[in-house]
């Protein structure tokens, strides 16, 4: 059997060659989701607008919320802490609206940083 599985354009591509391929992308791909499981922003030097102090205090409550990504789109139930419950649907959305908020506070959008906040901030306070 041999080692050459294609060739297009005059390229030889080895078996051994496309193994090695593969296992680079699936191991970028779970590094990317085990560090989807961190806070929605991680390591973003908030610039200094009038949104600041809001999204700052909004990603503390997210902390302090301790929820994790869900493991599967349609998971129904995700735990935080303190007894804090959510979907899986509903904190990928909370996440979603934190990373456009920090966006929007980045190129100075104050109003939308108000909605999204404002939004994230209404969820969180609810108690399942």
């Amino acid at each position: 059997m041999s080692n050459i599985t294609g060739v297009a354009d005059g390229q030889v591509r080895s078996r051994i060659l496309v193994a090695a391929r593969r296992s680079v992308v699936i191991g970028a791909l779970g590094a990317a989701v085990l560090l989807g499981r961190a806070l929605p922003v991680e390591a973003v030097a908030l610039p200094q607008h009038p949104c600041t102090p809001a999204l700052e205090q909004l990603l503390a409550e997210w902390d302090a919320a301790g929820f994790e990504m869900p493991s599967k789109p349609s998971q129904m139930i995700v735990h935080g802490r303190n007894g804090r419950v959510s979907s899986g649907g509903a904190v990928t959305y909370m996440t979603n609206q934190i990373r456009h908020a920090v966006w929007d506070c980045q190129h100075g959008n104050v109003q939308a940083v108000r909605e999204r906040v404002a939004l994230v901030a209404e969820r969180l306070h609810q108690r399942s």
